[in-house]
């Protein structure tokens, strides 16, 4: 039987049909790749705090800071200029201080009341509930409490909070322990954001590490929010004036009153 000749359009037909099958042969061995849906441009958070390496925090540093930064950590060493402290009083800036004092989760917050007209035990515990590492001690009187305290400052560098109906008295008697730099949270400190704040930048003056408060003063809800940034931020390192002061007393043989 004669074969009919292959002719150019054969051959065409022929290797288009070949082409054809490797490249469906080809889709097919190959992974199926999926556009990846387009996502919104994702913003970031505005800044609830910064840290700074720079040794002096200046007025113009904080000026250049993003919007609704609440929180500048500076070096324990770093000055801090008259106008600069201004400027972060009046925006509601807290501003800390580094130290190698211990972490918030390893410090203990201590919770305990004295001398209260009503009772304040609930408020207590709900304060405990809300500040980690948190830890109560029986109630007593004033100076029986504030001497633990004391103890607690001294041996595990623990922060806490004092409820009691008499907190100047308790400011004072506080103040007279070298282990203890009491500060006096007043009525309205916990109702807003800078209130709060300004309680802090005072508190890192001093470095204090106990909050000495009048439940009275405050609704559920603020008193223990304000508990628990006050444990967990850093206050920096106690002033040298302080510790000038407390050296200077320890070494004191006087017997008065004032003693």
């Amino acid at each position: 039987m004669a074969r009919s000749p292959i002719t150019t359009d054969t051959v065409r037909t022929i290797v288009a049909e070949v082409l054809r099958r490797v490249r469906a042969e080809a889709s097919q061995a190959a992974p199926q790749r999926t556009a990846a849906p387009a996502h919104a441009p994702v913003h970031s958070p505005v800044l609830a705090g910064v840290a700074l390496a720079d040794r002096v925090l200046t007025l113009g540093m904080l000026e250049r800071l993003p919007p609704g930064t609440r929180r500048v950590t500076v070096p324990a060493t770093a000055v801090v200029t008259p106008s600069a402290r201004d400027h972060a009083r009046d925006q509601g800036i807290s501003i800390v201080r580094g130290s190698t004092t211990p972490s918030a989760a390893g410090r203990p917050f201590i919770v305990a009341h004295a001398d209260c007209p009503t009772p304040v035990a609930p408020r207590c515990a709900a304060i405990a509930r809300a500040v980690p590492a948190a830890q109560q001690v029986p109630p007593s009187g004033l100076s029986d409490v504030l001497q633990a305290l004391a103890i607690h400052a001294a041996r595990d560098g623990a922060r806490g909070v004092l409820l009691t109906g008499r907190p100047a008295i308790a400011a004072v008697l506080a103040n007279r322990s070298p282990s203890l730099r009491a500060v006096i949270v007043t009525a309205g400190v916990a109702t807003t954001a800078r209130a709060a704040a300004r309680l802090l930048n005072a508190a890192a003056e001093c470095c204090a590490n106990l909050l000495i408060v009048n439940p009275e003063d405050f609704s559920a809800g603020g008193l223990e929010r304000l508990c628990g940034e006050f444990a967990a931020c850093d206050l920096g390192a106690v002033p040298a004036a302080l510790t000038a002061a407390s050296a200077a007393t320890s070494a004191c043989g006087c017997k008065g009153p004032g003693h």
